[in-house]
Protein backbone atom coordinates (compact mmCIF):
# COMPACT_ATOMS: atom_id res chain seq x y z
CA UNK A 1 0.00 0.00 0.00
CA UNK A 2 1.05 3.64 -0.24
CA UNK A 3 0.43 7.29 0.51
CA UNK A 4 -1.40 7.53 -2.81
CA UNK A 5 -3.90 4.93 -1.61
CA UNK A 6 -4.09 6.48 1.86
CA UNK A 7 -4.97 9.92 0.53
CA UNK A 8 -7.55 8.32 -1.80
CA UNK A 9 -9.30 6.71 1.18
CA UNK A 10 -12.95 7.91 1.29
CA UNK A 11 -12.47 9.45 4.74
CA UNK A 12 -9.65 11.68 3.49
CA UNK A 13 -11.44 12.54 0.25
CA UNK A 14 -14.53 13.59 2.22
CA UNK A 15 -12.41 15.66 4.62
CA UNK A 16 -10.82 17.56 1.75
CA UNK A 17 -14.24 18.67 0.52
CA UNK A 18 -14.75 20.70 3.71
CA UNK A 19 -11.35 22.41 3.36
CA UNK A 20 -11.69 24.50 0.19
CA UNK A 21 -8.61 26.67 0.79
CA UNK A 22 -6.32 23.70 1.36
CA UNK A 23 -7.96 21.90 -1.55
CA UNK A 24 -7.08 24.76 -3.88
CA UNK A 25 -3.45 24.64 -2.74
CA UNK A 26 -3.30 20.87 -3.15
CA UNK A 27 -4.56 21.11 -6.72
CA UNK A 28 -2.01 23.83 -7.59
CA UNK A 29 0.87 21.97 -5.98
CA UNK A 30 0.02 18.77 -7.84
CA UNK A 31 0.82 20.68 -11.04
CA UNK A 32 3.69 22.90 -9.89
CA UNK A 33 5.62 20.54 -7.54
CA UNK A 34 7.20 23.38 -5.51
CA UNK A 35 8.59 20.96 -2.89
CA UNK A 36 10.26 18.50 -5.23
CA UNK A 37 13.43 17.08 -3.71
CA UNK A 38 12.59 18.13 -0.15
CA UNK A 39 12.18 15.87 2.88
CA UNK A 40 9.92 17.45 5.48
CA UNK A 41 9.15 16.37 9.05
CA UNK A 42 5.56 17.08 10.07
CA UNK A 43 4.89 17.74 13.77
CA UNK A 44 1.09 17.67 13.80
CA UNK A 45 -1.79 16.35 15.85
CA UNK A 46 -2.75 13.33 13.77
CA UNK A 47 -6.41 14.08 13.10
CA UNK A 48 -8.21 13.98 9.80
CA UNK A 49 -7.75 17.57 8.63
CA UNK A 50 -4.01 17.29 9.27
CA UNK A 51 -3.94 14.61 6.59
CA UNK A 52 -5.02 17.18 4.00
CA UNK A 53 -2.04 19.35 4.98
CA UNK A 54 0.17 16.30 4.53
CA UNK A 55 -1.37 15.62 1.13
CA UNK A 56 -0.74 19.18 -0.03
CA UNK A 57 2.96 18.91 0.87
CA UNK A 58 3.25 15.44 -0.64
CA UNK A 59 1.41 16.39 -3.85
CA UNK A 60 3.86 19.27 -4.05
CA UNK A 61 6.69 16.77 -4.45
CA UNK A 62 8.07 16.43 -0.92
CA UNK A 63 8.96 13.25 0.89
CA UNK A 64 7.08 13.50 4.19
CA UNK A 65 8.09 12.18 7.62
CA UNK A 66 5.05 11.89 9.88
CA UNK A 67 5.66 12.33 13.61
CA UNK A 68 3.22 11.23 16.29
CA UNK A 69 3.78 14.57 17.99
CA UNK A 70 0.78 15.04 20.30
CA UNK A 71 -0.86 12.42 22.51
CA UNK A 72 -4.64 12.54 22.20
CA UNK A 73 -7.51 10.07 22.11
CA UNK A 74 -8.66 11.89 18.97
CA UNK A 75 -5.76 10.49 16.92
CA UNK A 76 -6.80 6.83 17.14
CA UNK A 77 -8.84 6.64 13.89
CA UNK A 78 -6.14 8.28 11.77
CA UNK A 79 -3.36 6.23 13.32
CA UNK A 80 -5.35 3.09 12.53
CA UNK A 81 -5.78 4.17 8.91
CA UNK A 82 -2.09 5.03 8.53
CA UNK A 83 -1.20 1.57 9.84
CA UNK A 84 -3.75 -0.08 7.53
CA UNK A 85 -2.09 1.56 4.51
CA UNK A 86 1.42 0.78 5.80
CA UNK A 87 2.30 4.47 6.09
CA UNK A 88 5.10 4.80 8.67
CA UNK A 89 4.60 7.04 11.71
CA UNK A 90 7.60 7.98 13.83
CA UNK A 91 8.22 9.31 17.29
CA UNK A 92 9.36 12.92 17.42
CA UNK A 93 12.87 11.75 18.24
CA UNK A 94 12.92 9.46 15.20
CA UNK A 95 11.42 12.06 12.86
CA UNK A 96 13.97 14.79 13.57
CA UNK A 97 16.84 12.40 12.83
CA UNK A 98 15.58 11.92 9.27
CA UNK A 99 15.52 15.52 8.09
CA UNK A 100 16.37 19.03 9.25
CA UNK A 101 13.39 20.77 7.61
CA UNK A 102 10.30 21.00 9.82
CA UNK A 103 6.65 21.92 9.55
CA UNK A 104 6.21 22.47 13.26
CA UNK A 105 3.42 23.14 15.74
CA UNK A 106 4.34 24.45 19.18
CA UNK A 107 8.02 23.81 18.27
CA UNK A 108 7.44 20.19 19.22
CA UNK A 109 10.13 19.09 16.74
CA UNK A 110 12.49 22.02 17.21
CA UNK A 111 12.72 21.54 20.95
CA UNK A 112 14.11 18.03 20.40
CA UNK A 113 16.64 18.95 17.70
CA UNK A 114 17.33 22.29 16.07
CA UNK A 115 16.50 22.29 12.34
CA UNK A 116 18.23 23.93 9.42
CA UNK A 117 14.94 25.73 8.74
CA UNK A 118 11.32 25.50 9.83
CA UNK A 119 7.83 26.86 9.45
CA UNK A 120 5.68 27.42 12.55
CA UNK A 121 2.02 28.24 13.15
CA UNK A 122 1.66 28.88 16.91
CA UNK A 123 2.67 31.80 19.13
CA UNK A 124 4.19 29.43 21.69
CA UNK A 125 6.24 27.78 18.96
CA UNK A 126 7.49 31.12 17.66
CA UNK A 127 8.66 32.03 21.17
CA UNK A 128 10.73 28.84 21.25
CA UNK A 129 12.10 29.37 17.75
CA UNK A 130 13.28 32.85 18.69
CA UNK A 131 15.96 31.04 20.71
CA UNK A 132 17.04 28.74 17.85
CA UNK A 133 19.52 29.91 15.22
CA UNK A 134 17.70 29.08 11.99
CA UNK A 135 15.36 30.79 9.51
CA UNK A 136 11.70 30.32 10.41
CA UNK A 137 8.69 31.44 8.38
CA UNK A 138 5.81 31.99 10.78
CA UNK A 139 2.13 31.98 9.89
CA UNK A 140 1.22 32.98 13.45
CA UNK A 141 0.70 36.68 12.83
CA UNK A 142 -1.05 36.52 9.47
CA UNK A 143 -4.61 37.88 9.32
CA UNK A 144 -5.93 34.53 8.10
CA UNK A 145 -5.00 32.94 11.44
CA UNK A 146 -7.34 35.37 13.17
CA UNK A 147 -10.23 33.37 11.70
CA UNK A 148 -9.24 30.32 13.69
CA UNK A 149 -8.39 32.39 16.76
CA UNK A 150 -11.63 34.33 16.79
CA UNK A 151 -14.07 31.56 15.86
CA UNK A 152 -12.31 28.24 16.25
CA UNK A 153 -11.08 27.89 19.83
CA UNK A 154 -14.19 29.43 21.39
CA UNK A 155 -16.40 27.13 19.34
CA UNK A 156 -14.27 24.11 20.23
CA UNK A 157 -14.33 25.03 23.93
CA UNK A 158 -18.11 24.71 23.89
CA UNK A 159 -18.02 21.42 21.99
CA UNK A 160 -15.32 19.93 24.24
CA UNK A 161 -17.19 21.07 27.35
CA UNK A 162 -20.32 19.30 26.13
CA UNK A 163 -18.31 16.17 25.37
CA UNK A 164 -16.59 16.00 28.77
CA UNK A 165 -19.45 17.45 30.86
CA UNK A 166 -22.62 16.37 29.06
CA UNK A 167 -25.78 17.99 30.33
CA UNK A 168 -23.89 20.77 32.17
CA UNK A 169 -24.97 23.90 30.31
CA UNK A 170 -22.63 26.87 30.01
CA UNK A 171 -25.57 29.29 30.00
CA UNK A 172 -25.67 31.34 33.19
CA UNK A 173 -22.19 30.36 34.37
CA UNK A 174 -19.68 32.97 35.49
CA UNK A 175 -16.26 32.81 33.86
CA UNK A 176 -12.91 34.39 34.59
CA UNK A 177 -10.70 34.24 31.51
CA UNK A 178 -6.97 34.89 31.63
CA UNK A 179 -5.71 36.24 28.33
CA UNK A 180 -7.25 38.58 25.75
CA UNK A 181 -4.98 38.10 22.78
CA UNK A 182 -6.20 37.12 19.36
CA UNK A 183 -7.39 33.71 20.59
CA UNK A 184 -8.60 34.89 24.00
CA UNK A 185 -10.70 37.61 22.42
CA UNK A 186 -12.45 35.09 20.23
CA UNK A 187 -13.04 32.73 23.15
CA UNK A 188 -14.61 35.55 25.16
CA UNK A 189 -16.94 36.48 22.29
CA UNK A 190 -17.98 32.89 21.68
CA UNK A 191 -18.64 31.94 25.30
CA UNK A 192 -20.62 35.14 25.82
CA UNK A 193 -22.80 33.99 22.92
CA UNK A 194 -23.26 30.73 24.87
CA UNK A 195 -24.73 32.72 27.78
CA UNK A 196 -21.71 33.02 30.08
CA UNK A 197 -20.82 36.13 32.07
CA UNK A 198 -17.17 36.83 31.26
CA UNK A 199 -14.53 38.70 33.25
CA UNK A 200 -11.26 39.15 31.36
CA UNK A 201 -7.85 39.26 33.08
CA UNK A 202 -4.84 40.54 31.17
CA UNK A 203 -1.67 42.43 32.21
CA UNK A 204 -1.73 44.56 29.06
CA UNK A 205 -3.51 47.93 29.39
CA UNK A 206 -4.21 47.85 25.65
CA UNK A 207 -5.78 44.39 25.88
CA UNK A 208 -7.92 45.46 28.86
CA UNK A 209 -9.06 48.57 27.03
CA UNK A 210 -10.00 46.43 24.04
CA UNK A 211 -11.92 44.03 26.29
CA UNK A 212 -13.83 46.87 27.91
CA UNK A 213 -14.64 48.35 24.51
CA UNK A 214 -15.96 44.92 23.54
CA UNK A 215 -18.28 44.97 26.56
CA UNK A 216 -16.38 42.81 29.06
CA UNK A 217 -15.28 43.51 32.62
CA UNK A 218 -11.48 43.66 32.49
CA UNK A 219 -8.98 43.29 35.35
CA UNK A 220 -5.21 43.48 35.64
CA UNK A 221 -3.30 40.29 36.44
CA UNK A 222 -2.39 41.30 40.00
CA UNK A 223 -3.18 39.82 43.42
CA UNK A 224 -5.75 42.49 44.28
CA UNK A 225 -9.18 42.27 45.94
CA UNK A 226 -11.06 42.75 42.66
CA UNK A 227 -9.42 39.66 41.17
CA UNK A 228 -9.92 37.67 44.37
CA UNK A 229 -13.63 38.53 44.31
CA UNK A 230 -14.00 37.58 40.63
CA UNK A 231 -12.23 34.25 41.14
CA UNK A 232 -14.30 33.59 44.25
CA UNK A 233 -17.49 33.86 42.20
CA UNK A 234 -16.29 31.96 39.12
CA UNK A 235 -17.84 28.72 37.95
CA UNK A 236 -15.24 28.30 35.22
CA UNK A 237 -11.68 29.66 35.02
CA UNK A 238 -10.16 29.63 31.54
CA UNK A 239 -6.50 30.17 30.71
CA UNK A 240 -5.55 31.20 27.19
CA UNK A 241 -2.38 33.27 27.68
CA UNK A 242 0.11 31.14 25.65
CA UNK A 243 2.46 31.24 28.67
CA UNK A 244 3.25 27.83 30.25
CA UNK A 245 2.97 27.58 34.08
CA UNK A 246 1.85 31.20 34.34
CA UNK A 247 -0.51 30.65 37.26
CA UNK A 248 1.91 28.72 39.45
CA UNK A 249 4.57 31.36 38.71
CA UNK A 250 2.33 34.35 39.46
CA UNK A 251 1.69 36.08 42.80
CA UNK A 252 -2.01 35.22 42.66
CA UNK A 253 -2.55 32.53 45.34
CA UNK A 254 -3.72 29.15 44.08
CA UNK A 255 -6.29 29.20 46.89
CA UNK A 256 -8.08 32.08 45.16
CA UNK A 257 -8.65 29.83 42.13
CA UNK A 258 -10.23 27.16 44.33
CA UNK A 259 -12.52 29.36 46.40
CA UNK A 260 -15.72 28.53 44.51
CA UNK A 261 -14.52 25.06 43.40
CA UNK A 262 -14.64 26.09 39.73
CA UNK A 263 -13.78 24.04 36.68
CA UNK A 264 -10.29 24.94 35.42
CA UNK A 265 -9.82 24.94 31.65
CA UNK A 266 -6.51 25.10 29.80
CA UNK A 267 -6.82 26.33 26.22
CA UNK A 268 -3.09 26.95 25.81
CA UNK A 269 -0.83 24.73 23.75
CA UNK A 270 0.98 23.81 26.99
CA UNK A 271 -0.13 23.55 30.62
CA UNK A 272 -0.71 27.11 31.83
CA UNK A 273 -1.73 26.22 35.39
CA UNK A 274 1.48 24.54 36.50
CA UNK A 275 2.59 22.48 39.46
CA UNK A 276 0.46 24.30 42.05
CA UNK A 277 -2.64 22.70 40.53
CA UNK A 278 -3.50 19.01 40.48
CA UNK A 279 -4.15 17.32 37.17
CA UNK A 280 -7.63 16.34 38.37
CA UNK A 281 -8.54 20.00 38.85
CA UNK A 282 -8.10 20.75 35.13
CA UNK A 283 -10.88 19.65 32.80
CA UNK A 284 -9.42 16.92 30.60
CA UNK A 285 -6.07 17.08 32.42
CA UNK A 286 -2.96 19.17 31.88
CA UNK A 287 -1.31 17.16 29.12
CA UNK A 288 -3.28 18.57 26.18
CA UNK A 289 -5.44 21.65 25.64
CA UNK A 290 -9.16 21.06 26.09
CA UNK A 291 -10.05 21.13 22.40
CA UNK A 292 -7.55 18.34 21.63
CA UNK A 293 -10.03 15.94 23.23
CA UNK A 294 -12.24 16.43 20.18
CA UNK A 295 -12.01 14.33 17.04
CA UNK A 296 -12.16 17.67 15.22
CA UNK A 297 -10.35 20.12 17.54
CA UNK A 298 -11.39 23.06 15.36
CA UNK A 299 -14.18 23.05 12.79
CA UNK A 300 -12.77 22.87 9.30
CA UNK A 301 -14.36 26.12 8.18
CA UNK A 302 -12.23 27.94 10.79
CA UNK A 303 -9.03 25.91 10.69
CA UNK A 304 -8.80 25.79 6.88
CA UNK A 305 -7.13 29.23 6.47
CA UNK A 306 -4.37 28.77 9.10
CA UNK A 307 -3.63 25.22 7.95
CA UNK A 308 -3.26 26.57 4.43
CA UNK A 309 -1.15 29.43 5.80
CA UNK A 310 1.23 26.90 7.32
CA UNK A 311 1.65 25.24 3.92
CA UNK A 312 2.14 28.62 2.24
CA UNK A 313 4.82 29.35 4.84
CA UNK A 314 6.67 26.28 3.57
CA UNK A 315 6.29 27.54 0.00
CA UNK A 316 7.69 30.91 1.13
CA UNK A 317 10.61 29.23 2.86
CA UNK A 318 11.45 27.30 -0.30
CA UNK A 319 11.11 30.35 -2.55
CA UNK A 320 13.16 32.68 -0.33
CA UNK A 321 15.53 30.24 1.39
CA UNK A 322 18.67 31.74 -0.10
CA UNK A 323 17.77 35.21 1.19
CA UNK A 324 16.39 34.36 4.64
CA UNK A 325 18.58 35.10 7.63
CA UNK A 326 18.21 33.33 10.95
CA UNK A 327 15.15 34.55 12.82
CA UNK A 328 11.39 34.80 12.39
CA UNK A 329 9.93 35.90 9.05
CA UNK A 330 6.26 36.64 8.28
CA UNK A 331 4.00 35.18 5.65
CA UNK A 332 3.99 37.51 2.60
CA UNK A 333 0.95 39.83 2.62
CA UNK A 334 -0.18 38.77 -0.85
CA UNK A 335 -0.47 35.16 0.36
CA UNK A 336 -2.41 36.32 3.41
CA UNK A 337 -4.80 38.28 1.20
CA UNK A 338 -5.37 35.26 -1.05
CA UNK A 339 -6.22 33.13 2.00
CA UNK A 340 -8.80 35.63 3.25
CA UNK A 341 -10.44 36.10 -0.12
CA UNK A 342 -10.61 32.37 -0.82
CA UNK A 343 -12.06 31.63 2.62
CA UNK A 344 -14.69 34.35 2.38
CA UNK A 345 -15.77 33.16 -1.05
CA UNK A 346 -16.34 29.71 0.47
CA UNK A 347 -18.20 30.96 3.58
CA UNK A 348 -19.97 34.17 2.48
CA UNK A 349 -22.61 34.00 5.23
CA UNK A 350 -20.27 33.78 8.25
CA UNK A 351 -21.12 36.51 10.80
CA UNK A 352 -17.98 38.66 11.04
CA UNK A 353 -19.18 40.84 13.91
CA UNK A 354 -16.15 41.74 16.01
CA UNK A 355 -13.59 40.54 13.48
CA UNK A 356 -14.56 41.78 10.01
CA UNK A 357 -12.65 45.06 10.24
CA UNK A 358 -9.44 43.31 11.34
CA UNK A 359 -9.72 40.91 8.43
CA UNK A 360 -10.47 43.66 5.95
CA UNK A 361 -13.60 41.79 4.88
Amino acid sequence: MSLEQFFADPANVAEKQSLPVLRALTERYADEKPFAGLKVALGYLLVRNSMIVFEAVWRGGAEIVIADAFASPATAPVLADLARYDVPVYSVEQAVEQTDLYMDINCVLGRVKAPAAAVEITRTGVHHYEQIACPVVSADNCRAKKIEGFFGTGNSFGRAWNQLRPGDSLAGKRSVQFGYGKIGRGVAFQIRKAGMAVTVVDPSPAARAKAEADGFVALDFEAVPALQKALGQADVIISVTSIPDIHSASEVPAAWFRANRPVLVNLGAQDEFGADFADAEILGGREIPLNFHLAQPTLNRYVDPPLAAHVLALETLVQQRADLENGIHPLPPEMDAWLLQTWRASWPDEDLTGIGEELGL
